[in-house]
C-alpha cells in the first residue's frame, strides 16, 4: 500500500498527524527489553513486532478517537485469534485504558488499520468518515497538529505545530516557538 492509500483511510477528525517509516520507528522505539509484559506477550502470540514487521505508520491522533493504518508484515489469522471476538473481519478487545476499546480490520494483505476508541467497532467508522486531516507529503517521519493537542510539551492554542526529526529530539515548531524534545522523554 503506497503512503497516499495509507492517508486516505484515515478519517477526518481532530488531532495529532503522524507519518513515521520504519527507520524512524525503530529509532524513537528504544529497547525492546523495556517494552511491557502485555506487548510481549503479543508478540509471542502473533509474532508481529512493530521494531521488526512495520514498514509505515499513518495516524490521526485524537481524543477520545485515535486511527492507524500501518503496513507491514502481519499474520492477520494470528492477530485475530489474539484479539478474540472478530465479526466480518472487524475484531475488537476493550484497551488497557478503561473505558476504552481497539478495534482493527485488514485492509489488505499487507495493511491494518486499528482505533483506539470510546466505541468498541470505531475501526469500522474509519472508512465511512475517511479525509486526511492534513496536507502531508512524501517523507519518512512527519507530524502535524494544532498546538492545544502538545500541551504536555508546553505547547497550546491554535497555531500549526510541525514536528521534525532532529538527530535524536524532536524538534517542535510552532510559528516562533522551536522546543526541542530528547527522544527518551516523548513518553514521559
Amino acid at each position: 500500500m503506497s503512503l497516499a492509500e495509507q492517508v486516505s483511510h484515515l478519517p477526518s477528525g481532530d488531532g495529532i498527524f503522524v507519518i513515521a517509516d520504519a527507520a524512524v520507528i525503530k529509532k524513537i522505539a528504544g529497547d525492546a527489553a523495556s517494552e511491557e509484559a502485555e506487548y510481549k506477550d503479543f508478540v509471542t502470540k502473533t509474532g508481529f513486532d512493530y521494531r521488526r514487521d512495520m514498514d509505515r505508520l499513518v495516524a490521526v491522533i485524537g481524543e477520545p478517537t485515535s486511527y492507524y493504518v500501518i503496513t507491514g508484515r502481519f499474520d492477520w489469522p494470528k492477530i485475530s485469534a489474539y484479539v478474540g471476538s472478530c465479526v466480518k473481519g472487524l475484531c475488537s478487545m476493550p484497551a488497557s485504558q478503561e473505558g476504552k476499546w481497539i478495534s482493527l480490520m485488514q485492509l489488505g494483505s499487507g495493511a491494518v488499520a486499528i482505533s483506539v476508541s470510546p466505541k468498541q467497532l470505531a475501526v469500522g467508522e474509519m472508512e465511512a468518515v475517511r479525509k486526511p486531516l492534513v496536507e502531508w507529503s512524501e517523507v519518512p517521519f512527519l507530524i502535524k497538529g494544532r498546538g492545544r493537542h502538545f500541551s504536555r510539551w508546553g505547547l497550546s492554542g491554535e497555531e500549526l505545530v510541525e514536528v521534525k526529526l532532529a538527530g535524536d529530539a524532536l524538534e517542535l515548531k510552532a510559528g516562533s516557538v522551536t522546543k526541542r524534545l530528547p527522544l527518551g522523554k516523548i513518553f514521559e
